[in-house]
């Protein structure tokens, strides 16, 4: 029996050495889980705060030509979002809520996550100014 004997003694040693690693590899795994979560909190604070900036210093920052041309550029890709949001929702017959941003049906009078009134914009066209006929441009107005 003294061989069974060592081999379990081995087998134990070996299998608590295994649950040590599997533990410490946990930890480690939790850790950076939780650095990942900070990290990501940290970037959503940033963001947030970069969105304040943004609104309420826009005047502040008009002075800076480094500013306004990074302002410009963000400006632009909203823009651009804007409108690939509206092309999308149209293909998609789609309302977007001016309040939150959110699609709704558009057969729905109010947005369905805010409670905001949806309205259907409607675009027309401002007729051309006529063109003057040949001799307008001679009229002379009434004379008194």
């Amino acid at each position: 029996m003294g061989i069974f004997d060592d081999v379990v003694i081995n087998a134990k040693s070996a299998a608590e050495a295994v649950g040590r690693k599997a533990g410490q590899l946990v930890d480690v795994s939790k850790l950076r889980i939780g650095a990942a979560e900070v990290n990501a909190e940290i970037t959503k604070r940033y963001e947030i705060l970069g969105q304040y900036v943004y609104d309420n210093c826009r005047q502040a920052l008009s002075a800076d030509p480094e500013a306004v041309g990074k302002m410009t550029e963000i400006d632009e890709l909203k823009a651009q979002a804007a409108a690939i949001a509206k092309e999308l929702s149209d293909k998609q017959n789609k309302l977007v809520c001016p309040t939150c941003g959110k699609q709704c049906s558009n057969t729905a009078s109010f947005c369905s996550a805010c409670g905001a009134k949806l309205t259907i914009e409607v675009t027309v066209e401002e007729p051309a100014p006529q063109e003057k006929a040949a001799g307008d441009e001679n009229t002379q107005p009434p004379q008194e």
